[in-house]
């Protein structure tokens, strides 16, 4: 769901390569890869992809060939037109080149997904490490379904269990899912973060897939994420730190209060390690404990209060006279 069906419009077979095989290593699928000196006049079917790359030399002075014109005329789909020519293939301009392309391509992504499913109005990050997910599965089992908010799994695990996490966290009422370039925050939904992949939230509430690895001594890293996630949520995000090793969400338990969230934490008696709880509570932000059940059961009640107050501010006003 989360990539692109791509169209190539390309003048040279290198071109067509370098685009192709980025294309498809982005995670999107290429339905067209067409030549300009092999198309007919009136261009391409414009129904065929959700986007189009068109990679062509062209004269500033004369107008667009007649392919090129066609797809401007007649394509619902967005353009994405440039001229690499100039670069040499492989060079460090060239790399750069396909990097933007790619980078528009995550966007407009981000931008197709969220016309097809609305991005979460709440965002609760669950953090762990060492023993987390036995207790993280516990806390998403305990759940009720369809409460409206979004989850962020970020745990500490070698990618090699990436496939058995993944299992193990959809027997719970809330799909799992890697998260993915272009992928939506949404509601009633798990993304699981992993190591390998650093992971950037869009200002629109989508998922993008950063080229550099996460930084620090975390991977993934909670810190990390929930900066990018503060940013973008605000006082709608939620961060609830699990059981683990090493300190890893220290700081972003101050930042999440700091912006007004709500910041929780597992209680360190419940816990297989308790240094990632007991450096969240150092901090002086954890406001609220409590075992994955409980905890369950407390983020239920708020997102049922949230519902209301929401239903309240919402309803009409009714005058004395109407009763």
């Amino acid at each position: 769901m989360t990539g692109l069906r791509i169209g190539l419009l390309v003048d040279s077979p290198l071109k067509r390569q370098y685009l192709a095989l980025s294309a498809r290593e982005a995670g999107h699928e290429l339905v067209a890869s067409l030549m300009l000196d092999q198309c007919q006049a009136d261009g391409p079917a414009p129904d065929s992809a959700d986007a189009w790359v068109v990679d062509v030399a062209l004269d500033p002075d004369a107008e667009p060939p007649e392919p090129v014109q066609a797809l401007l005329e007649h394509s619902d789909a967005p353009l994405i037109i440039s001229d690499s020519s100039e670069y040499r293939p492989g060079s460090e301009e060239h790399n750069a080149w396909l990097k933007r392309t790619l980078a528009k391509l995550r966007q407009l992504a981000g931008d197709i997904n969220l016309q097809r499913v609305p991005r979460a109005k709440a965002l609760w990050v669950l953090a762990a490490s060492t023993g987390g997910p036995a207790a993280v599965k516990d806390f998403l089992s305990s759940l009720p379904p369809g409460l409206g908010v979004a989850f962020i799994y970020v745990q500490h695990i070698d990618t090699s269990y990436t496939g058995t996490l993944v299992r193990m966290m959809s027997q719970s009422p809330y799909p799992a899912a890697l998260a993915s370039d272009g992928a939506v925050i949404q509601a009633n939904q798990l993304l699981i973060v992993t190591a390998c992949e650093r992971v950037d939230l869009l200002d629109n509430g989508t998922v993008a897939i950063a080229d550099e690895p996460w930084g620090g001594p975390y991977a993934p890293s909670v810190d990390q994420l929930v900066a990018n996630a503060a940013r973008v949520y605000g006082e709608q995000l939620g961060l609830i730190v699990f059981t683990g090793m090493g300190n890893d969400g220290a700081a972003a338990c101050r930042l999440v209060r700091q912006r007004g969230g709500k910041v929780w934490a597992q209680t360190p008696q419940s816990c297989t390690s308790t240094s990632m709880p007991d450096a969240a509570l150092a901090t002086g932000a954890v406001e609220l404990t409590g075992t994955p059940g409980e905890l369950a059961n407390r983020l239920s009640a708020h997102c049922r209060a949230s519902a209301q107050t929401l239903i309240e501010e919402v309803r009409p006003y009714e005058s004395p006279a109407a009763h």
